[in-house]
């Protein structure tokens, strides 16, 4: 009698109720076989079996349909399989007065009745219950918080959960990090198109200093009478020419957005080149007054000036900043020394001056001052330094003295060429000075790109660790998190499937609730391998007495195919083999030939020795046969003396030399036995297969052939003709 167990309940109450009554059926079938009950009674069980099943099957499939699950087509084939059985089931029981057989019935319809409950009903029953067909046992009101818990629960797996619980405060991480990274980058990109513009300040300067030095040159040629400035003139015109063009290629490898701010000042420039080249024209064929040229130029060279703070005020390095704007004073003391130099020159060309040309001369003196003044407001400590070495050298204060001299109108202690050529000697140094601040702004440009490219990368860097690190982690308390379930999923699947030495080790430490499941699996195994032993014992128990049966069975079918004596084949396990062999040599047309052999006097043997000796020799003979013969061969005993070997796929040449090999290696063998020595030899005779139909004909011309060798003297071979 089987007993219902709660753990197959589906859930639903009228699908339990219907398995119950079904199971109880099969009890009744299984307590009406034990009773010997009545045909009829029997009859009426199979009756109300497939009647009730057709019942239980067509609620579960009306539920099923309800849920709208895909598997009703497969739930209503195996309902109409089933159905389909149950006649075949009672023809079948009824026709059987086997107990054992009976029973077996019963048995299948056990099996398959918790087979359809667990493999087919039980994993309906989520589906039962969110179509409220079931009530989960487990359920109860649930908080706002428990079911967003049970959402979550629903749409992340395990590891997911995991997973999000790292990603999301990571991403927040990651994004404030890209926003540092976004910013870095951006002011890489403005520091690099600042730059660009900022690289032209070197060709603004390089461009007013030659500019300087051709007035100075313009105001002595305007003024000299033997054209002495005429060759120094022509060349720096050429000179000056370049560095227009030179500045105007870099212009065009300025960020656009950049070149808009000075654009104004570009525009002046294109317009005061055109100037310049005018201005030139009117100086060759000294058309216009020296004080007009000296202004022009300081005009043109005002403008161009003019750009460099602007370059400075478009910096947002402040350093960098203060550097241009150190750099810019710098560039208007010295256009003022190159405005000093041409005025001097006219001066002492002229050996006069009014008295608009004294004042003039003086305001460049005092604009010096203030653009030293300036100087001092943004220069660092190593540029005064600088300043300071170039104006308390010997050539600046020459120069004071012939300011002085100026002053007081003393031209006849001054020279024009000496003083172009000390001012000149003033102006590179401080044109050497600008150089020496143009390189430092752009190191301090270069440096600056370099540190924003550096600390963009120490971000990527950073950032990179970061989610190194933290992917690193994520991993491993990954897999510390799912180590152990992983191992209770493994070990539930190995018990599962049979398995019963998958151990889990106790937990000891932090008792939690996986530690829990570990026992429990631990308490399930044990209990299963328990039962299993219990189980293999009885198998082991059945297996020893069936082997013993078939020992016996083996016994009894050697002594059935097998000489006794020789341990050789009988002549009915020959004629079994040899009927085989003849049957398949025909087929594939093979060769086949038959030894028939007989020992030589053997009664003389046993009348001179006795039985017992003759039997030795028997046995002597036979471990000769077996030695030579090969594994292929078929060798037997078929009557006292008389032997017999088939050689599957040997011709008559072949036997021959095998039936030689034999009777000399018998013939030359001795058999000692209570110190007597026996030798004995042996007749052959040799048939091969033609068109016999069986055995029998073959092994009679096999036979002749040995009559033949009998009478021909024995120890002998003959082949059957």
């Amino acid at each position: 009698m089987i007993e219902w167990n709660d753990g197959l309940s589906v859930g639903v109450e009228v699908l339990d109720n219907n398995h119950k009554k079904l199971l109880d059926i099969i009890n009744q079938l299984s307590e009406a076989i034990d009773t010997n009950a009545s045909e009829s009674t029997l009859n009426n069980i199979f009756k109300d079996l497939e009647e009730y099943s057709l019942i239980h099957f067509n609620q579960e499939e009306s539920y099923i349909k309800q849920c709208n699950q895909n598997a009703l087509a497969e739930h209503k084939k195996q309902h109409d399989d089933f159905i389909s059985k149950i006649p075949q089931l009672k023809a079948k029981f009824l026709s059987t007065s086997d107990y054992v057989a009976a029973q077996d019935a019963t048995i299948y319809l056990i099996d398959w009745l918790l087979n359809h409950i667990i493999t087919e009903d039980i994993p309906l029953i989520n589906f039962f219950e969110n179509c409220e067909l079931a009530k989960n046992k487990n359920s109860k009101k649930e908080s706002l918080f428990q079911r967003l818990i049970k959402k979550t629960t629903d749409t992340f797996s395990f590891t997911k959960r995991i997973l999000l619980s790292v990603l999301i405060p990571l991403i927040g991480m990651f994004f404030f990090g890209s926003i540092i990274l976004w910013n870095n980058y951006q002011k890489y990109e403005e520091m690099k198109s600042t730059s660009s513009i900022t690289y032209t300040i070197g060709n603004i300067n390089t461009l007013a200093h030659n500019i300087q030095i051709e007035r100075g040159l313009s105001s002595g040629y305007l003024t000299s009478i033997e054209n002495k400035f005429d060759d120094r003139l022509q060349k720096q015109k050429e000179i000056v020419n370049n560095d227009v063009v030179s500045f105007v290629n870099k212009l065009k490898t300025v960020h656009k957005e950049k070149l808009i701010a000075i654009q104004p000042f570009i525009n002046i420039f294109e317009e005061d080149i055109l100037t310049l080249n005018n201005l030139r024209k009117q100086i060759n064929d000294k058309k216009i007054s020296q004080i007009d040229a000296i202004n022009t130029y300081s005009k043109i060279l005002r403008n161009i000036l003019s750009i460099t703070p602007r370059i400075a005020f478009l910096n947002i390095d402040g350093e960098i900043s203060s550097s241009i704007s150190t750099l810019s004073s710098i560039l208007h003391l010295k256009e003022a020394l190159g405005q000093e130099r041409a005025y001097g020159t006219m001066l002492i060309e002229k050996k006069s001056t009014t008295r608009d040309e004294n004042i003039s001369f003086m305001q460049l003196l005092g604009a010096q001052k203030s653009f030293l003044l300036m100087f001092e407001q943004t220069a660092s400590q190593n540029q005064k330094s600088t300043k300071e070495t170039i104006f308390n050298s010997v050539i600046a204060k020459k120069i004071s003295e012939s300011e002085e001299k100026l002053k007081n109108r003393d031209f006849e202690n001054l020279d024009s060429e000496t003083w172009f050529n000390s001012l000149t000697e003033l102006i590179d140094s401080v044109k050497n000075f600008e150089d020496q601040l143009l390189i430092e702004i752009n190191g301090l440009i270069d440096n600056r790109i370099s540190g924003t490219i550096q600390n963009l990368f120490l971000w990527i860097l950073f950032n990179t660790i970061i989610l190194a690190t933290t992917f690193f982690i994520l991993y491993t308390l990954k897999k510390s998190s799912t180590k152990q379930i992983s191992q209770l999923t493994d070990a539930m699947k190995d018990l599962a499937s049979g398995g019963r030495s998958f151990r889990l080790s106790p937990i000891m430490i932090n008792r939690d609730e996986i530690a829990c499941m570990y026992d429990s699996y631990e308490t399930t195994r044990l209990k299963l391998l328990k039962g299993d032993i219990f189980t293999q014992l009885y198998k082991n128990q059945k297996d020893i007495e069936l082997k013993s049966k078939q020992r016996e069975n083996i016994k009894l079918e050697e002594m059935a195919f097998h000489d006794i004596l020789t341990g050789m084949l009988n002549r009915r396990k020959f004629e079994e083999l040899s009927a085989l062999e003849i049957k398949q040599s025909k087929r594939y047309n093979r060769n086949l030939t038959l030894l028939m052999l007989d020992i030589d006097y053997f009664k003389k043997i046993n009348d001179t020795y006795g039985h017992a000796i003759g039997d030795e020799v028997l046995k002597h003979f036979a471990n000769i046969c077996k030695n030579i013969a090969r594994e292929a061969d078929i060798v037997a005993r078929i009557g006292g003396e008389e032997f017999v070997i088939i050689l599957p796929e040997t011709n008559i040449d072949g036997a021959y030399n095998f039936s030689e090999r034999l009777r000399k290696e018998v013939f030359n063998s001795s058999l000692t036995i209570e110190s007597q020595t026996i030798k004995y030899s042996v007749s052959i005779g040799i048939a091969d297969l033609k068109e016999d139909k069986n055995v029998k004909t073959i092994l009679q011309r096999a036979d002749e052939a040995l009559y033949e060798a009998k009478k021909s003297g024995r120890n002998t071979t003959v082949v059957y003709k």
